[in-house]
């Protein structure tokens, strides 16, 4: 018979590793077996610390002030660029960054916050050391780690790093930029030209994954390799606009999403690669009368982003991200429902239909319209939603980008310029 003291010390013998393991899984219960799995409808928000939020103290101080600001995104993990000297050096912090206390209060605040803390890798660190930086890293809390390349070395990396993932409790996970055995892996939204012909076809891309891949995309559209997208796509006319279709994008489709900071402010790309993409994270000014937000004027300088002023302006590009972000949380055709895109490339319109698994009062299909042009785009969608064997004549809207009001008839519809539009097909 097992002894009530032999229980008591396999507990002990067994309470000192989960500890180490317990910050990946906020809200640990115990063993962390769980058949909800955290990342499969996840928004990813990837920071580098050294410029985010300088704050009061370090750097990975100042980032532990705005997780609530990253948790009101929707974000369920924060992904941090690498925070090691270098790679030969890949066990220790870079102290410009902060000190290990910084770091372990960051993981902390974040696990209080249902938020995982995920790791870039410096693709090269030497294959032999990676085991020890990996049991490092993940042993300090860590929820994962992302590996960054293509090459065979990366491929080498991401199998080494499936290995020390798959060892430990709490759903540690890995994302790759090509390995589809990994359970993410990193897909570019970044046409040659923001129109719906370039747009299209990696959208029904992302909608039919390979055989082989046993991983789910993670979509994205600015990362610290790629200019940001502001820069990339907007017109000096309509970059507001232009920002918020593509955000409708990376929210509505079945991949997950993943955010480089400052993009649902609209960041624009520095002047230099010396320049620090700065964020102005001050309160807001008291306001002009008959003004409830600040005028240009008010503001330190209008080219920053001012998180505060975005924060207050329901029609700002920061409000439109968080209701984008609830509806790919929340909205059960956007997370498993099929996926068809209709050929309107000769308008320069993107048309996504979103079919829910079963077709109910509560769970209809859905329809994502993207004007990608500075003309309004006038429209006819019933017979190729009949096409596609669905019942409805008209779309009740669930969010759009513009000010627009009312239902859109699928006989006859306009879409203002550079405007996203999502609705409900009803009938």
């Amino acid at each position: 018979m097992i002894t009530l003291r032999r229980i008591l010390l396999s507990v002990l013998a067994l309470a000192a590793p989960i500890q180490a393991q317990m910050l990946a899984r906020p809200g640990w219960a115990g063993s962390g077996i769980t058949t909800d799995l955290w990342w499969k409808h996840a928004v990813i928000y990837q920071v580098n610390p050294a410029n985010f939020s300088p704050g009061d103290g370090t750097p990975l101080h100042g980032l532990a002030q705005r997780l609530d600001y990253i948790r009101s995104l929707g974000a369920d993990a924060l992904l941090l660029t690498p925070i090691q000297p270098d790679a030969t050096h890949a066990q220790q912090l870079n102290p410009a960054l902060g000190t290990p206390d910084d770091l372990d209060d960051l993981i902390h605040e974040a696990s209080r916050r249902d938020l995982r803390v995920l790791l870039d890798l410096d693709p090269a660190i030497p294959s032999a050391d990676l085991p020890n930086v990996a049991r490092f890293w993940l042993n300090r809390g860590l929820a994962g780690f992302h590996v960054t390349g293509t090459a065979d070395a990366a491929q080498a990396q991401a199998a080494e790093l499936r290995k020390a993932t798959a060892s430990y409790l709490g759903q540690r996970i890995l994302i790759s930029d090509s390995d589809l055995t990994s359970q993410l892996h990193l897909i570019p939204l970044a046409p040659s030209k923001l129109t719906a012909a370039d747009l299209r076809p990696a959208i029904d891309l992302i909608s039919n994954p390979t055989a082989d891949a046993r991983s789910l995309p993670l979509l994205f559209t600015d990362s610290p390799a790629t200019p940001r997208s502001l820069t990339r796509f907007g017109d000096g006319q309509h970059d507001l606009a232009i920002a918020k279709v593509l955000a409708a994008l990376l929210f509505t489709t079945r991949a997950n999403a993943l955010l480089y900071y400052g993009q649902e402010l609209g960041v624009p790309e520095p002047a230099s690669p010396n320049t620090t993409t700065l964020i102005n994270w001050s309160p807001l000014p008291t306001p002009v009368k008959n003004h409830p937000t600040p005028t240009p004027a008010q503001l330190e300088d209008p080219k920053i982003p001012y998180v505060a002023a975005e924060d207050a302006d329901p029609d700002s590009l920061l409000n439109w991200y968080r209701q984008l972000s609830a509806l790919h949380h929340g909205n059960a055709t956007i997370n498993d429902g099929a996926t068809t895109t209709v050929n309107l490339d000769d308008q320069n319109v993107l048309v996504i239909v979103r079919k829910p698994k079963a077709i109910t009062p509560n769970t209809p299909p859905l329809v994502i319209v993207c004007n990608l042009s500075a003309q309004p785009a006038t429209l006819s969608l019933k017979a190729e939603i009949t096409k596609l064997h669905l019942r409805g004549s008209f779309l009740k809207t669930v969010l759009r980008s513009d000010k627009g009001m009312g239902t859109m008839h699928l006989e006859s519809m306009t879409i203002a310029p550079y405007t996203a539009y999502i609705g409900q097909l009803r009938f």
